[in-house]
């Protein structure tokens, strides 16, 4: 842009600033005028371009009127009137305030923890062979001792055959030599060595029933069967997994806690557990087990609740949020907006006989509308809830919540008494 584009620019705006400056400040048409300017190049003031025709500029006394007389005086809670609508400067900062109360903190811990069956096991077979027969379906409670999957056991069966009529023939001759013995019949060496057959044949019974036994797969406590792969006809040995089986009447839920709180956490302290799975209800539960130390390298000691399911509605690998509550600490609590913070920390404004002074605190717990704090505050101290922006130590407020002293609210239209001020008449129309 040219130069002399610019000069024109600055002059015109120059021109505009006093134009206005002349516009609402009366005084400035005197002071302009005693420089040389023109009157005639002068705007009218504000207050004199809307006045009708004989009336006087605002705050000029009309004509043929004294100045200071009663028509001069101005009407009741009006500009310059000292009723309470009104603060001059240097009057009171109007604020909002609160108390300081007492809270608890401290008083709970809470974490995320997954639920554990309180016994859970999977199911494999003793013996290799064919399976036979599945008697479960997946999902569905089974008793302690049921019989799962069986495998073919014919070879068994034979064995136990075989052993069955072994044993009835010991033991025929066994009560045989115990009869000729007793008539010195035949010598004791043959005696003790049919009983020793007896005895071994009894063995052989006893190992071919524990074969046959082991063609059942069994559940070893009573719980619910899960799912499994195995089919009818699959082989199978003692590596296959046939399902697993979870005793779910007791949950088991482990999470893990600060370091803080591990002093105050012990067996049996009462615990609180929700999950997202069951909205708006709450599992009460007790603290089964503790870890042996703090881990080192997350500073949180591993604790134990059991959860009562005996309606049967949690599952084991649900995520929890539990709740140990403890007796906590008592501390000042002051409302949220109270806190204020600058580059020497945090700190509230404290009320006293109308006038305020900065205490530093440190914020130990914070709520949906409540800090808990640490400062040279105590329970009952009145701080600066809002209006902060313009306070200085030391600075006088007034509640703005609160009736000035002395003034009483009446209704309106009803002329306040004993402040000398008349009632203007009605105006006609």
């Amino acid at each position: 842009m040219a130069a002399w584009k610019q000069g024109l620019i600055v002059i015109a705006l120059a021109v505009a600033a006093l134009a206005g400056w002349a516009w609402f400040d009366p005084s400035a048409r005197d002071r302009l005028a005693a420089y040389g300017v023109p009157e005639a190049l002068l705007p009218a003031p504000a207050e004199t371009a809307g006045a009708a025709p004989g009336e006087a500029p605002a705050g000029q006394a009309a004509p043929g009127r004294q100045a200071g007389g009663g028509g001069g005086r101005p009407a009741a809670g009006g500009p310059g009137a000292g009723g309470p609508g009104g603060r001059g400067p240097g009057g009171p900062s109007p604020v909002t305030t609160g108390a300081a109360t007492q809270a608890v903190t401290n008083d709970r811990v809470s974490a995320i923890g997954t639920a554990e069956a309180d016994r859970t096991v999977t199911v494999f077979p003793r013996t290799a062979g064919m399976v036979d027969e599945i008697l479960f379906r997946p999902g569905e409670r089974v008793a302690a001792g049921a019989v799962l999957v069986r495998l073919d056991d014919d070879a068994e069966r034979i064995a136990m055959e075989r052993a069955q009529v072994t044993l009835a023939d010991a033991r025929a001759k066994a009560e045989r030599y115990e009869r000729l013995a007793a008539n010195n019949s035949i010598s004791s060496v043959e005696r003790d060595a049919a009983r020793s057959e007896l005895a071994s044949a009894e063995l052989a019974i006893r190992e071919a029933r524990l074969a046959l036994e082991r063609r059942e797969v069994k559940a070893p406590f009573a719980g619910v069967v899960g799912l499994t792969d195995v089919e009818v006809g699959d082989m199978v040995s003692g590596t296959t997994a046939i399902a697993t089986v979870d005793d779910r009447s007791v949950l088991k839920v482990e999470f893990r806690i600060p370091e803080a709180y591990a002093a105050r956490v012990a067996l049996g302290d009462t615990a609180s557990a929700v999950t997202p799975s069951r909205p708006g209800k709450t599992f009460e539960g007790t603290v089964s087990a503790l870890g042996s130390r703090v881990e080192a390298d997350s500073r949180t000691l591993v604790v134990q609740a059991r959860l009562d399911n005996a309606d049967d509605e949690l599952r084991p690998g649900m995520s929890f949020l539990v709740t140990l509550q403890f007796s906590g600490d008592t501390r000042v609590a002051v409302p949220a907006l109270a806190v204020q913070w600058d580059r020497d920390g945090s700190y509230v404004w404290r009320v006293a006989e109308s006038k305020v002074s900065r205490v530093g605190v440190t914020i130990l717990e914070r709520t949906a509308d409540m800090v808990l704090i640490d400062g040279e505050l105590v329970v009952g101290d009145t701080v600066v809830v809002e209006g902060v922006q313009r306070l200085r130590p030391g600075a006088t407020v007034a509640d703005a919540g609160a009736a000035p002293a002395g003034i009483e609210a009446v209704p309106a239209g009803v002329p306040t008494s004993g402040t000398g001020a008349t009632a203007a008449p009605a105006r006609r129309s």
